[in-house]
């Protein structure tokens, strides 16, 4: 971690961190806290079911309503495993999951289309379920719990509209790069209006490069931060079946594409370091 760390808040004001440690501040003050805040979680789900469990327990003691909306088909019609169902039923009976949600994918459009319309169909059940912030998820990523409940909290304190914080890419669970990837994950978002994910490639007025189909539009009154104390640890090389994963991504059908995303699973001594499997992994 840097000794010094600067986190600007659009429409909001800015913080000098030494380590963890806040030490100055300038510009507007924070508007009044959030009140009676609802947090709701949406998984996006057809594969890599071997994470979701040990996934949903990092942050189901923080998040108040958790929704999985999954299909039995790939963006290009590959079957789910045949357990998938039984595997969400009795996560749903364990009370890991609040609400299930079959989407059934349109295979005549682009899969990134698909797949903000299924996010979609997760923001609208959590509104639907009372919720007023809202995080979509892939089965793979992982957040420390403790700093997932610090940031929520810091996100209800400061009334922020939009966030997102690094991404770390592990290919074993004892194994990352070493360095945060050059662009961010979206986090926690308010949704107590009509807010809805649109596809975009463009950065509209953010900073910093995100996931184009987990983005919700910002206004001038938005309230926007790139968080600094909390980052998802995103276990894109870690699957039963890898190649799985690699024949059913997008990259994947272009030339070249599938040996690309095979030759980044191959270790490079120097981008990678061994870490503690600290959310207990077993694949």
């Amino acid at each position: 971690m840097a000794l010094f760390r600067v986190e600007h808040c659009w429409n909001g004001r800015t913080h000098i961190y030494a380590g963890r440690v806040k030490f100055f501040s300038w510009g507007r003050r924070a508007i009044k806290p959030f009140k009676n805040p609802k947090l709701g979680v949406s998984y996006s789900v057809w594969d890599g079911e071997e994470l979701l469990e040990q996934s949903i327990k990092q942050i189901r003691s923080v998040a108040d309503y958790v929704n999985v909306v999954w299909q039995k088909v790939s963006w290009y019609g590959k079957p789910c495993n045949p357990d998938l169902e039984d595997l969400l039923l009795r996560l749903k009976s364990d009370g890991l999951i609040d609400e299930l949600i079959f989407f059934d994918p349109d295979l005549s459009i682009n899969p990134s289309y698909n797949e903000v319309n299924k996010r979609n169909i997760g923001l609208r059940a959590a509104r639907r379920a009372g919720c007023t912030h809202f995080m979509t998820m892939d089965t793979d990523e992982f957040y420390d719990t403790e700093q997932f409940q610090k940031a929520y909290d810091d996100i209800v304190l400061r009334n922020l509209s939009h966030t997102a914080c690094n991404i770390l890419t592990y290919i074993s669970p004892d194994l990352r790069k070493r360095d945060p990837e050059n662009f961010f994950v979206s986090f926690i978002c308010k949704i107590n209006r009509k807010e809805k994910f649109r596809l975009s490639c463009l950065r509209n007025g953010v900073p910093v490069l995100l996931d184009p189909t987990r983005q919700i539009p910002i206004k001038n009154s938005s309230r926007i931060c790139m968080l600094g104390d909390i980052v998802m640890h995103h276990m894109k090389g870690v699957r039963k079946d890898i190649m799985k994963k690699i024949d059913n991504s997008s990259m994947a059908q272009t030339p070249n594409g599938r040996q690309q995303l095979y030759d980044e699973m191959i270790l490079k001594q120097d981008e990678y370091i061994r870490v503690k499997n600290q959310f207990r992994i077993k694949v």
